[in-house]
């Protein structure tokens, strides 16, 4: 733990989330389901070797008033593989730097100071925060922060009582497909499973490795088997599975976790040979939202591949924007035209 202090506020780096009082960590963060206390202890119990977790504490007076989730990885950059510091979660959408909202403009520079500071003792290259609030890009960019657009995650409000009222509030012929696809499954003999049991730990997880190779999509902080394992352990209570059957053949699934309000699936996995005799994604996806609906969820989160076929089940984007810094200062200049360019090119890929 390393420690700075100034102007009432102190502010310590930790390397394991126990350092840190659990109720003030989930009373900061709002208990917001992907940083709680227990998800930092199931990311901390589950990250493979060569991902290091820090932890930074802003208290006034004593009281924990801001706070920062960070991991030092290893990125591939023109094929050499070299270390950055990522503000980062892999589940969730949200930025990982915490603040009370009365103390925001004097914590978050502070925080900001923190992530540079840690970025100097470990040799990174430079620093990546995925999600910047709208309105707080300023203040990265005065810190020579580069501001990037992310490729936009999905989300469907659930503002219906029943699934029936979600099929009338589509267009008539995407009502129609989901109503083909749904008889045609009954048909076919498949049973859909809705369940938090987490066993079969190892294929759920090739199958979810599969999927994630086919998209060409990767998790910044690497979501290995040990993740997988950790689930029930850690936050079994968040985390329900819908898997697809056809007799003893499991075809496919979809992992959720839900808070009561809030769901995230950001976790599937298809057998490709089963794939398209069967829709399989297809039926998984709309027995999810019946179940959701039926849940009381308010809006359920669907992560940021295939959106052609999610913007057919009525999601919509969500746009987001990154600080990414480079700290040898030449270089971080001459990446800024590269940044402009991938950022033109996301919004062309993305428009509604």
């Amino acid at each position: 733990m390393k420690e700075s202090a100034g102007r009432e506020f102190t502010v310590t780096i930790h390397r394991t989330i126990a350092e840190i009082d659990a109720r003030s960590w989930d009373n900061l963060v709002n208990n917001s389901m992907f940083h709680t206390y227990a998800w930092m202890q199931f990311m901390e119990a589950s990250a493979q070797e060569d991902v290091v977790p820090f932890y930074i504490a802003v208290r006034h007076h004593g009281c924990l008033v801001g706070a920062g989730v960070c991991y030092r990885v290893m990125r591939r950059i023109f094929g050499v593989s070299l270390p950055f510091l990522v503000c980062n979660f892999p589940l969730s959408e949200k930025m990982v730097l915490f603040t009370e909202k009365e103390h925001e403009k004097m914590v978050l520079p502070l925080l900001c100071d923190a992530l540079e500071t840690i970025a100097g003792q470990q040799k990174t290259w430079g620093i990546l925060i995925t999600s910047v609030p709208h309105g707080l890009e300023d203040l990265f960019t005065h810190r020579g922060f580069s501001i990037m657009d992310m490729s936009p995650t999905t989300y469907l409000d659930v503002v219906w009582e029943t699934f029936p009222d979600y099929l009338k509030s589509l267009p008539r012929k995407a009502k129609k497909n989901i109503r083909h696809t749904l008889n045609q499954g009954k048909r076919k003999g498949l049973i859909l499973e809705h369940s938090q049991d987490l066993s079969g730990t190892e294929h759920l997880y090739e199958l979810f490795r599969g999927a994630m190779e086919r998209h060409g999509h990767a998790h910044i902080i690497p979501c290995t088997l040990d993740v997988f394992k950790n689930f029930q352990k850690y936050v079994g209570e968040y985390t329900y599975v819908v898997r697809c059957f056809r007799g003893e053949d499991l075809l496919g699934y979809w992992m959720y976790f839900f808070d009561g309000d809030t769901a995230s699936l950001a976790i599937s996995g298809i057998d490709q040979s089963y794939s398209k005799e069967y829709n399989t994604y297809f039926n998984i996806c709309y027995d999810t939202i019946r179940e959701l609906i039926e849940k009381g969820c308010n809006r359920a989160w669907f992560g940021v591949t295939t959106y052609g076929v999610k913007r057919r089940i009525g999601c919509t984007l969500k746009r987001s924007k990154a600080a990414a810094k480079l700290r040898n200062p030449i270089l971080n200049y001459l990446v800024r035209p590269l940044l402009s360019i991938r950022n033109m090119q996301v919004k062309k890929e993305y428009q509604e």
